[in-house]
C-alpha cells in the first residue's frame, strides 16, 4: 500500500494561482487521511535571469521547467526506487503532463482541469483561447504526454469526454475517470459583522448591493456581458458590479468610460481567500457568463456562502456544476443575464434558489474527492 504521496506544483512565477489552491486541497486531503505528503515544483534558477531581460523571461523558465526540473524528477524516483519507498506521485496541473515521461506511470496519476488550450492549440473555435505558434507546439506535447496516462482524473465528465475525443492514444488501457473539485471547507457564509471588518478598506461597498464576478481577464470569461448588463440594469437596480480578480484590460475600460458607469464598477484587484468568500456571502448574485470552462470553481464556491449563482447554459457549468441550483442564460445576451438577475427581486425565489445552492454545494464533498483520489491511486 501506498504510504507517501508526492504532489507535482506549478512553477511559481507562472502565477496559476487556482492551480495553487487545488495543489494546497490535496496536500491537506492527503494528509487528513494519514498519508505522508511532500510538494515539489520546478525552482526558479533561470527566470530569475528574466530582469535582465523580460522578454527571455519565458524561454529562461523553460529551462527551469524543461531541462533542470526533470533531473530533479528523475534523482527522486530514482532514490525511492533504491529504498524501495512505497510513493505515489500526483501531477497536479494537467499542463505540467510532460512530466510523466520521467515518473513511473503506474504510480503516478494527473488530473485533467481542462483541455481549453489544448483544444485551441489544434485549431478549435469554440474554446475562446489563443494560441501562439509556440504555445501551439507545447500543447502538442502536453497532448502527447497525456494521452500516455494510465491513470488520470479529470474535474468534470465534460472535460473528460472532450479529452476522449483528442486523445491520440486511445488505443492503450487507461483508467480514466472524472473527480469533480472539492470544495475548500472554508467556504461558509460570513455574518454581517465579519463581512464589513473583512472588507473595511473597500468604502464604496458600505451601504450598497453588490453584483460579483470572481475570474481572470481571460476572453473567455466574459468580462464584456457583465459591463453591458450592469449598463441595461441602471434603471433597474443602483448596485455595484464588483470584478474580483485579476485587473481590467484597456478595452474594458474604454468600454466603461463610453457607457459612462465607472461609478458602478468596482474592480479588486488579487483579493485574498476571506476577502472573497466575504464578497459572496454578501452579494445579491455571483454572476459567471463564462463561455468555456473545465469545471467552474466559483459557482459552487458561491452556492456554499449563500450568494444565488447566474451563470452559461452551456457544459459543464449547466447541470453537471450548477445542477437545479443556478439560474442559466446565454453568454451572448446580457439581456437574458439581466432579466434572470431581475428574477432575484422576488424574496421567495430568491431564498429557494439559495436553499437549492447550498443543497448543490454538498456534492462537493472534500472528504469524498480525496477517496476517490485515493482510490485512483491505489488501482
Amino acid at each position: 500500500m501506498i504510504s507517501k504521496i508526492i504532489l507535482i506544483g506549478n512553477y511559481k512565477p507562472d502565477k496559476q494561482f487556482s492551480m495553487y489552491i487545488f495543489e494546497v486541497l490535496m496536500a491537506e486531503g492527503y494528509a487528513k487521511s494519514k498519508f505522508k505528503v511532500d510538494v515539489i515544483r520546478p525552482n526558479e534558477i533561470f527566470g530569475k535571469l528574466g530582469f535582465i531581460n523580460s522578454s527571455l523571461f519565458k524561454w529562461l523558465g523553460y529551462i527551469d521547467k524543461f531541462l533542470l526540473f526533470p533531473v530533479k524528477l528523475l534523482c527522486i524516483r530514482s532514490l525511492n526506487f533504491v529504498l524501495s519507498r512505497k510513493v505515489a506521485y500526483h501531477i497536479c496541473d494537467h499542463s505540467n503532463a510532460f512530466y510523466l515521461h520521467f515518473l513511473p506511470k503506474s504510480k503516478t496519476i494527473i488530473t485533467c482541469h481542462d483541455v481549453l488550450a489544448i483544444r485551441a492549440g489544434l485549431g478549435f473555435t469554440d474554446t475562446y483561447c489563443s494560441a501562439t505558434k509556440s504555445g501551439r507546439i507545447l500543447q502538442k506535447i502536453i497532448l502527447n504526454a497525456l494521452s500516455g496516462a494510465k491513470k488520470l482524473a479529470a474535474v468534470s465528465k465534460f472535460t473528460l469526454n472532450q479529452l476522449k475525443d483528442i486523445d491520440t492514444k486511445s488505443d492503450r488501457i487507461k483508467n480514466w475517470i472524472y473527480i469533480h473539485n472539492a470544495l475548500s471547507e472554508k467556504f461558509i457564509p460570513l455574518s454581517k459583522d465579519q463581512i464589513r471588518v473583512e472588507l473595511s478598506k473597500y468604502q464604496q461597498l458600505i451601504d450598497k448591493t453588490i453584483i460579483l464576478h470572481v475570474g481572470s481577464d481571460l476572453e473567455r470569461k466574459n468580462r464584456k456581458l457583465l459591463i453591458n448588463m450592469i449598463y441595461e440594469l441602471q434603471n433597474n437596480w443602483d448596485g455595484i458590479l464588483v470584478l474580483a480578480g485579476e485587473a481590467l484590460n484597456d478595452d474594458l475600460l474604454e468600454l466603461i468610460q463610453k457607457l459612462k458607469i465607472s461609478d458602478r464598477v468596482l474592480q479588486i484587484n488579487n483579493p485574498t481567500n476571506i476577502e472573497i468568500i466575504a464578497l459572496y456571502s454578501m452579494c445579491e448574485a455571483m454572476i459567471f457568463p463564462s463561455y468555456s470552462e473545465g469545471f467552474g470553481w466559483p459557482i459552487i464556491e458561491a452556492q456554499a456562502c449563500g450568494a444565488p449563482v447566474i451563470t452559461s447554459n452551456k457544459a459543464p457549468m449547466m447541470n453537471e456544476v450548477g445542477g437545479n441550483a443556478a439560474l442559466y442564460a446565454d453568454p451572448d445576451d446580457a439581456h437574458s443575464f439581466a432579466n434572470q438577475f431581475l428574477k432575484l427581486k422576488d424574496k421567495k425565489f430568491r431564498n429557494e434558489i439559495v436553499r437549492l445552492g447550498f443543497e448543490n454545494a454538498r456534492r462537493f464533498d472534500f472528504d469524498n474527492t480525496i477517496q476517490q483520489y485515493i482510490e485512483l491511486i491505489n488501482k
